[in-house]
């Protein structure tokens, strides 16, 4: 079983080259690493000859990043499956992505496969139901008005990934995942009209469209300090902001959500700014 590993580098030489050196090397399956440098100034040292730097002069984001390292293995090694890691993610046993590319390749149904990604706080990060526009972006703010919290909270999944078991489930998460390649490129990869944010989503509904399910395993584990790189260029508000932009249009695109929700979600917004002030 081929692994193909693809990195986003945006500004954190010193963390891609430590996740590389000290995670990556881990792997026992034959693997190839590939890192897209997005629009870096820095220089990326200590990484194995072998390793592939893949420069863009643009800032590329998440979807066209990963697809560009993707279609460098697919022209050139040819992988069996291919892991899109974040930089600030560190193994609890040193065989994830091996057991992850075993399971995988036993799901005849499966073209996408996540492990159990836990944050600083040892909470689960997913996986994920999948939820309308209104849930993710309306009933947050005006269920408080008609629901108690803990119904609420039902609702809005709240508890759903604390219990999730192994099986297909809508998304995984970002951060860490593995899809079979010819399974990723039959799906037409990852859409390159958004830059950050969504793309999970996304490629749970291309995958679908061919007759794939998206797998959590929870049998493996890794830890996520989530953001660590975005929150360091990125405001609150610009990261909100880019959320809500990609959500939209993955609703609009892809779920045919109508036109009237967005625009009340905007303005469900702009109270919520007003009133904090």
């Amino acid at each position: 079983m081929n692994i193909g590993i693809v990195i986003i580098n945006y500004h954190s030489e010193k963390l891609t080259s430590a996740f590389i050196r000290e995670e990556c090397s881990k792997v026992s399956s034959p693997h190839r690493i590939v890192v897209v440098d997005n629009d870096s100034r820095g220089e990326l040292t200590d990484l194995p000859s072998e390793v592939e730097v893949i420069r863009s002069e643009e800032n590329l984001g998440f979807a066209r990043g990963n697809n560009l390292g993707a279609e460098w293995l697919r022209d050139n090694w040819n992988p069996d499956f291919i892991l899109f890691a974040n930089n600030d993610i560190r193994f609890f046993s040193p065989d994830v992505a091996d057991r992850m590319a075993e399971r995988l390749s036993a799901l005849e149904d499966a073209g996408v496969i996540g492990p159990e990604v836990v944050g600083l706080d040892q909470r689960r990060q997913g996986p994920e139901p999948f939820m309308t526009f209104s849930e993710r972006h309306l009933l947050p703010y005006w269920g408080k008005l008609f629901y108690r919290k803990k119904t609420l909270d039902a609702k809005l999944y709240r508890d759903y990934a604390e219990s999730a078991a192994e099986g297909p489930h809508y998304r995984v998460t970002g951060a860490f995942f593995m899809v079979r390649a010819a399974d990723f490129f039959a799906a037409g990869m990852f859409d390159p009209a958004t830059f950050l944010y969504g793309e999970e989503a996304i490629l749970s509904e291309r995958m679908k469209a061919i007759g794939r399910c998206v797998w959590f395993y929870p049998e493996v584990r890794v830890i996520h300090e989530h953001g660590a790189t975005t929150r360091s260029y990125y405001s609150r508000v610009a990261i909100r902001s880019m959320k809500f932009e990609s959500e939209s249009y993955y609703f609009r695109t892809y779920i045919g959500t109508p036109s009237w929700q967005f625009a009340l979600a905007k303005f469900t917004y702009f109270l919520k700014r007003l009133f904090r002030r």
